[in-house]
C-alpha cells in the first residue's frame, strides 16, 4: 500500500520467488562436516582402543606366557629326570652290592637284574624297586631265571592291586620265602590290604577257605603252593594297569628316571 498525507493512494503487490540454488550444497557441506567430525573422533577412539601396536603387544604377551609355560613343565621334566634318575641309579646300585654281598659273581648279577627288568617291564612300577626285591628275594633262597621271574612278576600283580609300592609285598613274599611257609602274619598283612590270599589258596588246593586257614594254622602252605596260588590269581594285572592313564603317566615318569639315571 502506498500513502500520502496520511490518505491511501494506491495498492502495490511484490511477487517473492523462492531460490533455493546452493541450499542442498550449503546443507550438505554442514551435514558432513558433522558426520566428518564424529566419524573422526569415533576412528581415533576405536583406533586408540584398538590398535596394530596394541595387539601386538597382546599377542607377545601371550607368547611369552606360552614360552613361560613350556620352560616349566622341561624345567618339572628335568627335575622329575634329575631326582627319579638318582632314586632308580642307587637303587640298583644298591640291590647290586646287595647281591655281590650275597656271594653272586657278575653274571648272576646280570641274569638277576634281568630277571627284575622283564617282570616289571610294561608295567607302572621301575626297575629301581624290581632291583631291590630282586636282591631281597634272592636272600631268601628264590633261584635267578624262571622262579625269579615269576616271582618278581607275581609281586608287581600284588602290589597293583593291593596299593601297596612293591618293596612293601616283596617283604612279605620275602618272609614266606625265608620261612619256607606261609604264617598267619603274612596272610595278615595281604588280607589286610584286600587280597584275597585264602580264596586263591582255597581254589588252587580244592578245599574251603576253613581248610585253608587251618593250613596256615599248622604251616602246611609252603612257599611255592603260596607263590602259585597268588600267580593264578592275580597273574597279570601289573600289566593291565600299566595300560591305564595312571599307568602311562608312571611309565612316563620311569622312562624319565631312566633318563636321568642314564
Amino acid at each position: 500500500m502506498a500513502y500520502k498525507n496520511g490518505t491511501e493512494v494506491g495498492t502495490g503487490y511484490v511477487t517473492i520467488v523462492p531460490n533455493a540454488e546452493g541450499f542442498g550444497q550449503s546443507l550438505s557441506k554442514q551435514i558432513l562436516g558433522k558426520t566428518r567430525d564424529v566419524g573422526g573422533r569415533a576412528s581415533k577412539s576405536f583406533s586408540d582402543a584398538f590398535n596394530l601396536s596394541t595387539v601386538g603387544q597382546a599377542f607377545g604377551t601371550v607368547a611369552k606366557a606360552g614360552t613361560a609355560a613350556l620352560g616349566a613343565v622341561a624345567a618339572a621334566a628335568a627335575g622329575i629326570a634329575a631326582k627319579g634318575g638318582i632314586q632308580r641309579a642307587l637303587a640298583i646300585e644298591g640291590a647290586q652290592a646287595k647281591l655281590v654281598g650275597l656271594g653272586h659273581d657278575s653274571a648272576d648279577v646280570s641274569a638277576i637284574m634281568s630277571d627284575a627288568l622283564a617282570s616289571v617291564k610294561g608295567t607302572a612300577f621301575g626297575l629301581g624297586d624290581a632291583a631291590t626285591v630282586a636282591a631281597t628275594m634272592s636272600a631268601s633262597g628264590v633261584q635267578s631265571g624262571e622262579q625269579m621271574r615269576t616271582v618278581l612278576s607275581t609281586v608287581a600283580d600284588t602290589a597293583q592291586i593291593s596299593g601297596r609300592s612293591m618293596s612293601e609285598v616283596g617283604a612279605i613274599f620275602s618272609s614266606v620265602a625265608a620261612r619256607g611257609k606261609l604264617q598267619g602274619d603274612d596272610l595278615l598283612q595281604l588280607t589286610s590290604a584286600g587280597v584275597p590270599v585264602l580264596q586263591f589258596l582255597s581254589k588252587q588246593l580244592g578245599v574251603t577257605t576253613q581248610d585253608v586257614s587251618d593250613m596256615v594254622s599248622r604251616g602246611q602252605i609252603d612257599f611255592e603252593t603260596f607263590a602259585d596260588a597268588m600267580q593264578a590269581g592275580l597273574g597279570g594285572a601289573a600289566q593291565a594297569a600299566g595300560g591305564t592313564f595312571t599307568g602311562a603317566l608312571s611309565n612316563v615318569r620311569a622312562a624319565l628316571s631312566r633318563l636321568g639315571a642314564a
